[in-house]
């Protein structure tokens, strides 16, 4: 994949998560919005899209650890063999925890005049959320304490699949995979809240491990190019012309999705649908203006992630105004896209002090 191809795809992820969180979660605005198909179990199809919209977050999971691999291979390239190889992780996750803040201090400076009883909800409630251990405030961030847990530790991961192969790297999925069947079956429902507090983000960030490594194998093997270019050979060859082949290719597409819309809620089904969709996608010959376009929301798909769930709080009943999901949907996208840019626009102008100050005589 390239990293062209890896923003259209977090384009794709944020659409994902987006379409969840309106229709998934939120009753509020799936009882308001007009619905035309229904499941043969009476479900509005928008809403058992939203066993399709949970793969958001294998998705980022998978990419990113496709691409902190081959940040860290590229690095060892630079350093000429030198074992100074390194993804950056502590950079990284302090320049993501860095622009959450700037969201939440952007949210609550309009959601405490509004609703003051709500917000800031006492110290405790506070501090959890600016450390994001525990986002009470937007649910839809529960796994950004644990994705920065991932790539606080990206540098011994990396370096550990670089060096290790064959079936030493295949038990070391297999036992990762167990952890994640351990963490997909505990319950921490009985024990007390400081407990909760310290166990729960633990399992969430060994929860997300699984993909997380399953990333990176597929960026070292680079098996994700080898199932597009197989997928795109064979459908050529058997229809003979290349339009067609892609034609045939999103045909199988759509169609996957909908199987995964049809069979079990579990998120364990997730990772092989994920893997065979974008081996299709990459396979599919594009027109630009599509690429653009996600890339374009892959380009924005952190402020995207970041504001979405306080809109849906502050505006959510404007959002729903249209009544038809797709204008909803889209009401939703312009909002948090307009905020994106208010977002960028402030980074910008706390970065630039940093980038301009005096040279030392």
């Amino acid at each position: 994949m390239s990293k062209d191809e890896t923003q259209q795809l977090k384009g794709i992820a944020i659409m994902m998560m987006l379409w969840l969180h309106l229709f998934g979660t939120s009753r509020e605005i799936l009882d308001h919005c007009q619905t035309f198909i229904y499941l043969w179990n009476g479900d509005p199809l928008i809403y058992a899209m939203r066993k399709l919209g949970r793969m958001c977050i294998v998705f980022y999971t998978f990419l990113g650890g496709y691409g902190l691999y081959k940040v860290y291979v590229n690095s060892i390239i630079s350093a000429a063999g030198r074992q100074v190889a390194s993804t950056h992780g502590p950079r990284r996750a302090l320049r993501l925890l860095k622009h959450y803040w700037i969201v939440l201090a952007l949210f609550l400076i309009v959601a405490i005049p509004l609703f003051p009883k709500t917000y800031p909800g006492g110290w405790m409630a506070l501090i959890l959320n600016i450390t994001s251990i525990d986002c009470t405030y937007n649910d839809a961030l529960w796994f950004l304490f644990p994705y920065m847990m991932l790539t606080l530790a990206s540098t011994p991961i990396m370096r550990c699949i670089h060096n290790t192969g064959g079936w030493r790297l295949a038990a070391l999925a297999a036992v990762i995979f167990g952890v994640r069947l351990m963490t997909y079956t505990t319950d921490l429902g009985h024990h007390g809240w400081v407990v909760n507090l310290v166990a729960t983000p633990l399992l969430n960030t060994l929860s997300l491990l699984f993909m997380f490594v399953v990333g990176a194998i597929f960026a070292k093997y680079d098996w994700m190019t080898s199932m597009s270019t197989f997928i795109r050979r064979r459908l050529h060859t058997a229809t003979s012309h290349k339009s067609a082949g892609s034609i045939v290719a999103f045909i199988l597409l759509v169609a996957l999705a909908f199987l995964r819309v049809c069979v079990g809620a579990s998120t364990l089904f997730d990772p092989p649908f994920l893997v065979i969709m974008i081996a299709l996608y990459l396979s599919i010959d594009r027109p630009q203006w599509v690429n653009r376009s996600l890339s374009y929301l892959g380009h924005h798909s952190t402020n995207l992630w970041f504001t979405h769930r306080y809109v849906m709080v502050l505006a959510g009943v404007l959002v729903a105004l249209p009544r038809f999901p797709i204008l909803i949907f889209a009401s939703l996208i312009i909002v948090c896209l307009v905020i994106s840019y208010i977002i960028d626009g402030i980074q910008s102008a706390l970065q630039a002090p940093l980038l301009h100050h005096p040279h030392k005589r």
